[in-house]
């Protein structure tokens, strides 16, 4: 099982967890977003999925706001 730390671009508000097994792919994460968080709208399938790094470190909050 992994433990995902999502956020959504443009959006004020805490990161949210996903839980996922590693075994899945990143259609089965889409869907996994979309039912843990009610606020999004779109289908899974459009769901654009970037990983937050630059270079080998991590973003914080304020790199992205």
């Amino acid at each position: 099982m992994v433990n995902l730390f999502c956020g959504i671009v443009g959006v004020a508000g805490p990161a949210f967890v996903v839980d996922i097994d590693a075994e899945k792919t990143v259609g089965h994460l889409r869907k996994a977003i979309k039912t843990d968080n009610e606020d999004i709208k779109c289908p899974p399938r459009n769901l654009k999925l970037f990983l937050a790094k630059k270079g080998d470190a991590w973003l914080t909050e304020a790199d992205v706001t």
